[in-house]
């Protein structure tokens, strides 16, 4: 008697097709994820534009309030305590520490808002935020004390991630060309007056994409990041810019360097009050 074997309908591993169906799910899957990304970065990138316009709106309304500036304002002390420790100065020099509550320290009244100090001073760059938020126009809560960079109450920290600061009125020299060097970045030159800067939160890298600067610049301003209401610098020679950082080129034949695929640009803010 003839036995007919039986088939064996086991198969090991997929098929062509299978595999395709496999590698086309794991394709959507991994298109969510950047398309995720690329919309929350976009969010991110849109509440820098809400908080320049909020930032103006609250200092103009302390200013209307107080006829001073935040950070500036002489009569800050009567209204929300002293600080309790030391001698409450202006400017650069040691100061009062470890304020609670309120307690604060004025400022001197000359119409700017002075630079941060050493790391453990108040001065008027960070009593800003802190006579912001005692006057119910700024949220978060701020020592007045500038306790380093990235330091939890001596900055508002961004809905966007990164750390904003304020800096003191016309505090950018001229000397006749385009790109001027500060420290370790490169600014271009010209009246700034108080400034809203975006910096990293250990401010000591770049934050933006050039493709990301200039679509903010686009939207708010000129879209070059030499002239105009917004502005670029950049640290340790990085590549925001089409052509090299130099003294000797004007401000205005600058642009984005929108090829280039590394953060490699800050934005500052010019004469935002």
């Amino acid at each position: 008697m003839n036995h007919i074997p039986k088939q064996n309908h086991h198969r090991d591993g997929f098929s062509l097709l299978e595999l395709a169906i496999v590698l086309t799910i794991l394709g959507i899957i991994a298109g969510g994820v950047l398309t995720g990304r690329h919309l929350i970065r976009s969010a991110q990138l849109r509440t820098i534009i809400t908080e320049k316009d909020r930032l103006q709106s609250a200092v103009n309304a302390f200013e209307e309030k107080f006829d001073a500036l935040p950070g500036d304002f002489t009569g800050a002390v009567a209204l929300w305590g002293v600080m309790p420790t030391g001698a409450c100065q202006i400017g650069y020099g040691m100061g009062a520490r470890d304020a609670t509550g309120t307690q604060t320290c004025n400022g001197d009244g000359d119409g700017d808002i002075s630079y941060i100090p050493a790391v453990g001073n108040n001065a008027e760059g960070a009593l800003f935020w802190q006579h912001l938020n005692n006057a119910g126009l700024w949220e978060g809560r701020y020592s007045g004390v500038f306790s380093g960079w990235g330091a939890a109450g001596s900055f508002y920290f961004s809905k966007f991630g990164e750390r904003t600061y304020v800096t003191p009125h016309h505090y950018r020299a001229f000397f006749g060309g385009g790109i001027i060097p500060r420290n370790d970045m490169v600014s271009f030159e010209g009246e700034y007056g108080h400034t809203m800067v975006y910096m990293s939160n250990d401010g000591t890298h770049n934050v933006f994409l050039p493709e990301e600067a200039y679509g903010i610049d686009r939207k708010m301003d000129d879209g070059l990041p030499g002239v105009g209401m917004v502005v670029t610098r950049e640290r340790d020679g990085a590549l925001c810019n089409t052509l090299p950082a130099s003294s000797s080129t004007a401000a205005e034949l600058y642009s984005y360097n929108r090829a280039h695929d590394q953060r490699a640009c800050e934005l500052e803010f010019k004469n935002m009050w």
